[in-house]
């Protein structure tokens, strides 16, 4: 689903899921796009294209963002983050014109509704504008709005399920003003969370049956937040910020062995750092993010009824290429721990060889690009 396409109704959450012609899916256009994914500590711009066996990546750019130009999830220096865009398109090298680019879940109402079946488009669309002002906590002139027809309901089968989705408009505006600012057409400002999903799907591809059924934790390390997401059968039933990120290390190594924060930034990426930085600084880290894993993954047992936890865990972020966090995190909880590489297909198998270390930063920029494969 899109929250805001320029062309027509938004994609569901899986381009790999087929409800059926009754739904809105059916009818999507289809886009020649890259993914723009803006986190707190970088624009990731990545293109991809679609092939006979799945999906590929071609291209790609990474480029770091100011301290502080994303607060809270949403732009705060537009100016930078606009210059970050561009620099990161201009690395990837990708010709495309189109952008695909997503707003935190954070910042988005979502609600199910149900309609009449029966109701063609435009009867529909009329009826979500009058429904949504029971369910939207904001005037409709504020908000962007969109919403996706899932299919029957469960309950009723005269009745469809309508995913509905808002966001407030200047979240929107910001997010499209940098993307057009870096000279690409926002096609679609889409939901994190829906491109996490669709990446998951390539991930869990390389499983097989073995992950059916099965309640997966997606700890997704970030500069300032670690978001654990639990899937069961493809699908997002939990999602939680933790108050740990990879930004903590970059300060320690700024106190030990820089002069600012930027600095400490490029020691760490270029791994170019004294002898004992691995015993006083990264080993205690690792220890660290194994000990937050711990604790996200309780707080979901508290949470849910089965209070077992999960069955495996999967590791995104920057921090997820640190090498033997894996061993540390499972070794602490006593789940089996994975990093997740959506490029681990055999269309993709090349290109996450030459990214390396990369990889793990690309997993939303991924779900975004899948959307504009064409």
């Amino acid at each position: 689903m899109a929250l805001f396409s320029r062309k027509g109704r938004g994609l569901s959450r899986s381009e790999l899921s087929d409800k059926g012609a009754n739904t809105a899916e059916s009818n999507q256009p289809r886009y020649s796009a890259v993914g723009v994914d803006i986190s707190t500590s970088a624009v990731k711009v990545l293109e991809m294209d679609r092939g006979r066996d799945g999906y590929k990546a071609t291209h790609v750019g990474i480029e770091p963002l100011p301290r502080d130009a994303i607060v809270e999830r949403a732009i705060s220096n537009l100016d930078a983050v606009g210059e970050a865009v561009a620099a990161a398109l201009q690395r990837s090298r990708s010709k495309r014109k189109n952008a695909i680019v997503a707003v935190a879940s954070s910042h988005v109402v979502t609600r199910t509704i149900y309609l009449p079946a029966e109701l063609n488009d435009s009867e529909l669309e009329e009826q979500v504008g009058i429904e949504a002002v029971h369910h939207i906590p904001y005037s409709l002139d504020e908000v962007n709005m969109d919403y996706l027809v899932m299919g029957p309901s469960a309950a009723d089968p005269n009745e469809n399920e309508i995913l509905l989705s808002a966001c407030r408009r200047e979240i929107v505006e910001d997010y499209a003003g940098v993307v057009a600012s870096a000279g690409l057409q926002p096609v679609i400002i889409d939901v994190d969370s829906f491109a996490v999903e669709r990446a998951y799907s390539l991930v869990t591809q390389a499983f097989g049956d073995s992950i059916q059924n099965k309640v997966i934790g997606l700890l997704d390390y970030g500069d300032t937040t670690t978001h654990l997401d639990v899937f069961v059968d493809g699908k997002i039933v939990y999602s939680r910020d933790h108050a740990f990120g990879g930004r903590i290390l970059t300060e320690n190594i700024r106190t030990r062995f820089a002069s600012s924060h930027e600095e400490a930034e490029a020691m760490k990426l270029a791994l170019d750092l004294p002898e004992n930085y691995v015993a006083d600084l990264l080993e205690p880290f690792k220890a660290s993010m194994a000990q937050e894993a711990n604790r996200a993954i309780e707080f979901f047992s508290s949470s849910s009824r089965s209070n077992e936890g999960v069955d495996a865990i999967f590791l995104t972020g920057g921090c997820a290429a640190i090498d033997g966090a894996t061993d540390v995190i499972q070794q602490v909880t006593g789940f089996d721990t994975f990093v997740a590489n959506p490029f681990a297909g055999s269309e993709s198998r090349g290109k996450s060889q030459v990214l390396g270390r990369q990889t793990p930063l690309l997993f939303k920029a991924c779900g975004l690009a899948m959307r504009g494969a064409g």
